[in-house]
């Protein structure tokens, strides 16, 4: 990890004019004792260097130094205060500030160091800090991420060794020459690697590459040559992916019927279910409901938007009509809640024995793997193939408002998604669709 640090060379320079209540052993002998330092910024503005002061129940307080930069944080014990009672060498505040200083011009060096060598980033220190990234936003995700990366491009230690400086557009190309891609010519298996991966698979391979390389690059841009963003851009373009396998489409019957089952096998997971096929919303989005996003009169559920993209505002919330019929089975969940309280909730479980579990307390639906075994009962009841995802209501919602004569534009706003994306995997259902919408526009003989 690469910690930018401005140090002052004037102390009086870092803590500026700033009311300190940590300054003087005066201000530190009022402080109410915490466990919890207090902290008092001294170099790089917000997110920088601070120091801290720890005040204990009885004794002299601690001086602690913390870095704060790219997500991570790091602390460190400084020395002991001047307060009543202190040893003799305790530090003062202004040499507890410069002592802070020191101490993250040497963190710098050391992370500096230990994430570009001597010779520059490289493409394998660039997947390192993007996997602790995603570890640290979701465990699953950032594992799932890892085990790609970790096979596919750590293993290639040609590929993994490149430093950014010289990593160009062809690099990128070549590693992905050595892949073993079903259906897209012939390639050397790996001796760890010896089955073909799909071209879907490479795709998200990609995907996650770009993102590391990218954070890489804007993270080192004062090092790096400025082309080297197109040069990822144009090596990590995504193949063709002409299997529609995952598009699976339901009938409304059908979906009628996974409402109904799902219902029955838990009525926490049949309301989820039962927005998720209203909707067609993704599960990130549906898991983010609050009591208040349902509007009764208006028969209409305000959808909060989707946490994709790099974007660090807020998309705005999507609003949704629904039938009646939906507004009635979710009106148990509305009684006697706060309008910030998350609409959809389960039961949290806990151990009370060898194999014995009681419910504990209820908590809002967290990601998508923990409908995994309502899910697979709920199919099982249905009748419908095992192979079946939840993700087909998305897709049959789409698929329905383009049957129906709906604008592209309107699908799109609807589902939180841009009229390219609607365009590119519904082409065949918007043709059948304009085609229906000019029959009835032609002349009659």
């Amino acid at each position: 990890m690469l910690i930018t640090v401005i140090l002052e060379i004037c102390v009086g320079r870092s803590v500026g004019k700033r009311i300190s209540e940590i300054d003087s052993p005066s201000k530190r002998g009022r402080l109410a004792a915490r466990k919890n330092p207090y902290w008092q910024g001294v170099s790089g503005g917000r997110g920088g260097v601070s120091l801290g002061y720890r005040k204990p129940s009885r004794g002299p307080g601690v001086w602690i130094g913390k870095i704060v930069a790219e997500g991570s944080r790091t602390e460190e014990r400084i020395g002991e205060a001047d307060d009543d009672g202190a040893a003799h060498g305790a530090l003062t505040y202004r040499a507890a500030v410069t002592a802070a200083l020191e101490w993250s011009r040497r963190q710098y060096e050391a992370n500096r160091s230990v994430e570009i060598g001597n010779g520059g980033p490289t493409v394998r220190s660039a997947v390192a800090a993007y996997v602790a990234e995603r570890k640290k936003r979701s465990a699953r995700e950032g594992g799932n991420a890892e085990g790609r990366l970790t096979r596919h491009v750590l293993a290639d230690d040609e590929f993994a060794g490149t430093r950014l400086s010289r990593l160009r557009a062809s690099t990128i190309e070549d590693w992905r020459g050595r892949l073993l891609v079903r259906g897209h010519g012939e390639a050397v298996a790996a001796e760890d690697n010896p089955e073909p991966i799909a071209p879907s698979t490479v795709n998200r391979l990609l995907n996650d590459l770009r993102a590391a390389l990218n954070a890489a690059a804007e993270r080192h841009r004062r090092e790096l040559p400025a082309h080297l963003p197109i040069e990822i851009k144009v090596g990590t373009r995504a193949l063709s992916v002409t299997g529609d396998a995952r598009k699976q489409l339901l009938s409304d019957k059908q979906i009628r019927a996974i409402v109904n089952e799902a219902f029955d096998v838990d009525a926490d997971f049949g309301r989820l279910v039962l927005v998720a096929a209203a909707t067609g919303a993704r599960h990130s989005q549906i898991r983010l409901l609050r009591v208040g996003d349902v509007q009764v009169e208006q028969l209409r559920l305000m959808m909060p938007g989707s946490s994709k993209g790099r974007s660090a505002k807020a998309r705005p919330s999507v609003s949704m009509p629904v039938a009646a019929e939906v507004i009635e089975q979710l009106q148990p969940v509305l009684v006697d809640r706060g309008a910030d309280e998350p609409l959809l909730e389960r039961w949290a479980y806990r151990s009370v024995g060898p194999v014995k579990w009681e419910k504990d307390r209820r908590r809002a639906w967290g990601p998508a793997y923990e409908v995994d075994k309502f899910w697979s009962a709920t199919i099982a009841k249905a009748g419908l193939p095992a192979d079946t995802i939840m993700y087909a209501f998305r897709h049959s919602s789409i698929v329905r408002g383009l049957k129906a004569g709906l604008p592209v534009r309107l699908v799109a706003a609807l589902h939180d998604t841009s009229s390219e994306m609607i365009e590119k995997h519904y082409s065949a259902f918007i043709v059948d669709a304009t085609e229906e919408l000019s029959r009835r526009a032609a002349l009659m003989f």
